[in-house]
């Protein structure tokens, strides 16, 4: 699971899946590319908004589809692996997988997915023969898709096809010749596939419809405009709520007295994009912001933020402007609300704002017409204990809260069991202190599941250092290294998730508990972590001395000199 792991974490077990798979493939006959190999592990982590989800071990045919109708044409180079490479180089990704007990027990069958890889076989030769052919082709799906046509309708392609013909459509030939040449990135195809962004976000609790058509008809502005103008509103609740949303952007532009090309000029975004954007970054953000944050997110969407080129003080005066404005209406609509700043604060404290249920609907439907791909809180409780795990160790707001819901949806030992085996096979610390916490939360039900593992070869001393923790076993119950070994874990998981602070170097022990350094223990316990935490250390230490023994130390481990007898 790499949904929420950053670049430098996937490079490091990309390196470790290839030589593994490339021999895999060898023991067996099949004809393994490296680079076709090297590009599918790419498609799979995916980038934030396209390719795959992160889930390298879940393979479905939209995976498959999105592979070589965009991926591969678009990322393969001058020369795309062929059509038997793909085939037989996923064939043995998905094997090794398999043999491995890595493959998710969600993937669609093997034989279907190679399946896929056959039936779109003369698709890819064309796409990758002809790249200029198909990069037209993915502009043209994308604006047939806009225009509200359906590319897989016969009849809704000729149409489109003769309008565009009779100039009834207009076509930019200049943006067609520069997308074709490759000279401009044409807008996100089709079949780009969602990428990683929507599963790092909140999984929203979705109202039922009932629910929903309360929410909307409460809605202060709802209430207005349907007293006001009965008839101008649709009788569907969401119909009329989208009415009212799509209208604050004009009313936006209107109080602003821009009209939409100069308010896009000023702010980057067209006006119902920038109402859009306000409502989206309180999804994507789930914890409540005040004004001046969510100013920063929706002037970087409109490109015109970076660090290098901060706001001008007018600029960012107009800015908050059209955001207050912009959450007025949608506080009126039913979609915020806010927080007024604790006294405490002091007096020039922003209010905050956050996103009621009502909301986070909207916010969910934006960002799915957007093309992103988002759990919904039901479709996360029904997820495995990977992926709750992984989005807690990626600290992801609320993921604690979400991981105790999930929990509790469960028999709890179950759960916790399935938790626990979770972190008995990672090999991250991250991972491990994420179910280290919620086990602890927890242990009543979690004791008899440690208690299974405590003469575990791999996971014993993680199981006595729990029990004794937890107060459920003595200190005499522990072997020699077993504090140690954990310690060193929490540590690295601490600095894994860039939770040490200045504050925090102070607090760290300056030896383990039989009085040997951090580093000497590390070299000596040869825990799997210590290559990282020497590294760590060696760059990150706030005293020179303590940075110079730690590269030091790292030598050593890296020459062998220090391994145990």
């Amino acid at each position: 699971m790499f949904t929420n792991a950053d670049q430098d974490t996937f490079d490091e077990y990309r390196a470790l899946f290839i030589p593994r798979v490339l021999h895999y493939g060898r023991t067996r006959g099949l004809g393994v590319s490296r680079r076709a190999l090297e590009l599918i592990l790419d498609y799979k982590y995916g980038a934030p908004d396209e390719g795959g989800d992160g889930l390298l071990a879940r393979w479905h045919g939209a995976d498959v589809v999105s592979l070589m109708l965009d991926w591969l044409p678009r990322e393969g180079g001058q020369t795309p692996p062929g059509v038997a490479d793909v085939r037989a180089t996923l064939d043995a990704w998905l094997g090794f997988l398999n043999e491995e007990d890595l493959l998710d027990e969600r993937s669609e069958p093997r034989s279907e997915l190679l399946g896929v890889v056959d039936r779109l076989a003369e698709a890819y030769r064309h796409a990758v023969a002809n790249p200029a052919e198909h990069r037209i082709a993915a502009y043209m799906h994308r604006l047939m898709d806009d225009l509200g046509y359906d590319v897989d309708d016969a009849d809704d392609v000729a149409e489109f096809e003769s309008e565009v013909e009779s100039g009834g459509i207009a076509v930019d030939e200049d943006l067609v010749a520069a997308i074709a040449s490759g000279e401009e990135e044409g807008p996100k195809s089709l079949f780009a596939g969602p990428g990683r962004a929507g599963y790092t976000w909140r999984a929203p609790r979705l109202l039922a419809d009932d629910e929903l058509d309360a929410a909307i008809e409460a809605a202060p502005t709802i209430v207005r405009l349907r007293a006001q103008a009965p008839d101008e509103l649709a009788e569907d609740s969401a119909e009329a709520w989208d009415t009212a949303f799509e209208a604050v952007g004009d009313a936006l532009a209107e109080r602003l007295e821009l009209d939409e090309d100069a308010f896009t000029d000023f702010f980057g975004l067209a006006p119902d994009e920038f109402t859009a954007s306000v409502l989206t970054s309180l999804f994507i953000e789930r914890l409540a912001l005040p004004v001046s944050l969510v100013v920063e997110m929706v002037a970087e969407l409109g490109d015109r933020l970076d660090v290098d080129s901060p706001l001008t003080g007018v600029e960012e005066a107009r800015f908050t402007t059209a955001v207050g404005l912009v959450l007025d209406e949608l506080e009126k609509l039913g979609a915020v609300e806010r927080e007024a700043p604790e006294e405490e604060a002091g007096p020039v404290a922003e209010p905050e704002y956050r996103l009621t249920p009502l909301g986070e609907w909207a916010g969910y439907e934006e960002l799915v017409i957007e093309d992103y791909t988002i759990r919904d809180f039901d479709e996360l409780m029904d997820e495995t204990a990977e992926v709750l795990v992984e989005r807690a160790a990626a600290g992801e707001a609320f993921s604690e809260t979400d991981l105790d819901a999930w929990i509790s949806a469960r028999d709890a030992e179950t759960a916790l069991r399935e938790l626990v085996e979770v972190a008995r096979r990672t090999d991250d610390s991250t991972h491990r202190a994420a179910v280290r916490a919620v086990t602890s939360e927890h242990s009543a039900a979690a004791r008899a599941v440690y208690e299974d593992l405590r003469d575990d070869p791999d996971f014993g001393p993680q199981a006595r250092v729990w029990l004794f923790d937890a107060g459920f076993a003595k200190e005499s119950d522990l072997e020699a290294d077993d504090l140690s070994w954990v310690m060193l874990d929490g540590i690295a998981a601490l600095a894994r998730m860039d939770l040490l602070d200045d504050d925090q170097f102070d607090e760290l022990p300056a030896a383990g508990p039989d009085g040997t350094s951090l580093f000497d223990l590390a070299l000596v316990l040869r825990h799997p972590e210590t290559a990282f935490l020497l590294s760590w250390f060696g760059e990150n230490h706030p005293d020179p001395k303590a940075r110079k023994e730690a590269r030091t130390a790292l030598y050593r481990f890296k020459s062998g000199s220090d391994s145990r007898d």
